[in-house]
């Protein structure tokens, strides 16, 4: 009796190795320019394993972070619970955040400059979706406590902090005399403002 052997069957080291690949060649290059292709003959895989593996280009891409994002939301939701206020909760969030981008660029290129809008907003299995919505559920308490601006929904404020936290993000990517601390202060003074009643 014979058994049949998936062929397109990966070895952790080579899957390690794609993801590396991925990495590399999107951190160093735009979404649109990169080709499966490319990618397999780097990481010396078949197309076919990528596409068994992952489906498409977009969840090849996110599958390569999602680890780290994982921990970076797990953390940083850690440290926010255990601030006071909302706007103290959100500015922990945001610091851990910031520090984690800024100290994984190449993470950061492909969160940023990579990867649609519409992923990171859609109802998908992605780590931004989650991160949202304890946002908008941290904003929600603060304004049923009285502590959070109330003339705009949370969910709205959410969207509006998610926003411009990509925007300026995308900013210090692209704009060499753009630093680190400059953006981070940029955006925790516009937290504050914007969450005030």
């Amino acid at each position: 009796m014979t058994v049949d052997v998936d062929r397109r069957t990966i070895k952790p080291e080579a899957l390690e190795t794609l993801r590396k690949t991925i990495l590399e060649i999107f951190s160093s290059g735009m979404y649109q320019d990169v080709g499966i292709r490319q990618i397999c003959q780097q990481a010396r895989v078949s197309p076919q394993t990528v596409y068994k593996y992952f489906g498409n280009k977009e969840e090849m891409l996110y599958a390569c972070i999602k680890g780290d994002l994982e921990n970076l939301y797990a953390e940083a939701m850690q440290a926010a619970q255990e601030a006071e206020s909302t706007v103290d909760k959100c500015l922990t969030f945001l610091d851990i955040w910031c520090e984690f981008y800024f100290a994984n660029p190449s993470i950061a290129r492909i969160v940023f400059l990579n990867i649609p809008q519409a992923y990171w907003m859609g109802q998908t299995q992605f780590t931004h979706v989650a991160l949202h919505d304890e946002t908008t559920r941290i904003i929600a308490d603060g304004q049923s406590e009285g502590t959070v601006w109330d003339e705009t929904s949370a969910e709205l404020l959410g969207q509006a902090i998610m926003g411009m936290a990509h925007r300026l993000l995308t900013r210090w990517l692209m704009t060499d005399n753009v630093s680190g601390e400059e953006t981070k202060q940029a955006l925790a003074k516009s937290i504050k403002k914007l969450l005030q009643p």
